[in-house]
């Protein structure tokens, strides 16, 4: 049987590491992994940059799906606003549409692009922690009952008859509440308590990630009734987003007072058991929304800077990439 160097002229590299820019086909062992890598064209998720939103914004909210999705509420400066601004995503274009009747950023939502929840949030001056919850038709947004506990950085899951408010600031940050349509009613708290927090999922089977209050890893499950710490992300970081289930995940960017620059690209695969590093954004940013599921995913707006009207499609695409050889 032909070896390696005989089909192609050259025995296998032996490097430290990968080539810094290798040939398609390329073959060569890696001896800091201990493993055969090759550079080839694969098929794999990863994000891939639309078109940005009309009003560029922060500390907003999100719902819907990658191709009919929901933002509203939100930060920008200067001058420092607080918006009440929605828009509507078609998978391509961002339109806008009826605002919300309370302006307000770091609020929290929920649902899809013709039915969605709005609720908590924060507005100045004079300093507001919001208790207004306001659910979307399609077409207006309608007041409807409070919160137990006014709050900002709070994390929503669910739908617009079915929604869990999780965490948030200043008071019991570890606080929350389950809507049922109606009424908002508390039951057991998170067993890490945070504001900044990212939930995902539905009222009986939800994922809480991140945060800060300390700055945190830190992962929690909902099973309906009681919260249950689960293995952590990799990267503590806190103003993510968040998208998916409570099995199967994506935790998005965000930042880390802790250090400097403390606004991250990275992107983390949630399986139901263990966070994974995935493809990292092209805008590398914090205090942004989400939309979507853990294989199709928007993310939109968020900071440093102007610039947080981008928005990024996370999508199954085929190019050039390093993998490794397994037996």
């Amino acid at each position: 049987m032909s070896d390696y160097k005989e089909v192609v002229g050259t025995a296998i590299k032996n490097i430290a590491g990968d080539p810094p820019a290798p040939l398609e086909g390329e073959l060569w062992y890696n001896s800091s992994t201990a493993s055969f890598k090759i550079y080839k064209t694969s098929t794999f998720l990863s994000w891939a940059t639309g078109n940005s939103l009309n009003t560029k914004r922060r500390a907003l909210s999100g719902a819907g799906i990658q191709t009919a999705a929901l933002a509203f509420g939100g930060f920008s400066t200067p001058p420092p606003t607080r918006h009440a601004q929605t828009e509507a995503y078609n998978g391509t274009n961002w339109t806008e549409v009826n605002d919300l009747n309370t302006a307000r950023s770091d609020l929290a939502g929920d649902g899809t692009q013709t039915a969605a929840l709005a609720f908590g949030g924060f507005s100045s001056p004079p300093t507001t922690r919001h208790v207004a919850t306001e659910s979307w038709n399609g077409s207006n947004w309608t007041e409807l009952n409070n919160l137990n506990t006014g709050r900002n950085s709070l994390a929503g899951c669910g739908t617009n008859t079915a929604a869990l408010a999780i965490g948030g600031y200043p008071s019991s940050p570890g606080n929350t509440e389950i809507w049922n349509g109606t009424n908002w009613t508390e039951v057991n708290d998170l067993g890490e308590e945070r504001s900044d927090i990212k939930g995902v999922g539905t009222t009986t089977a939800a994922l809480g990630f991140g945060g800060t209050d300390p700055r945190s890893g830190a992962t929690e499950v909902w099973n309906g009734t009681n919260w249950t710490e689960v293995n952590d992300f990799n990267t503590v970081r806190t103003m993510g987003a968040g998208v998916g289930s409570s099995t199967a995940a994506l935790g998005i960017g965000g930042g880390n007072p802790a250090l400097d620059p403390s606004i991250f690209s990275l992107t983390e695969s949630w399986n139901g058991t263990n966070w994974s590093e995935v493809n990292d954004l092209n805008t590398a940013r914090a205090n942004m929304a989400g939309a979507g599921t853990s294989t199709l995913a928007l993310a939109f707006g968020g900071s440093p800077g102007d610039d947080g009207g981008a928005t990024e499609e996370w999508s199954e695409g085929t190019g050039l990439r390093t993998e490794t050889i397994t037996s």
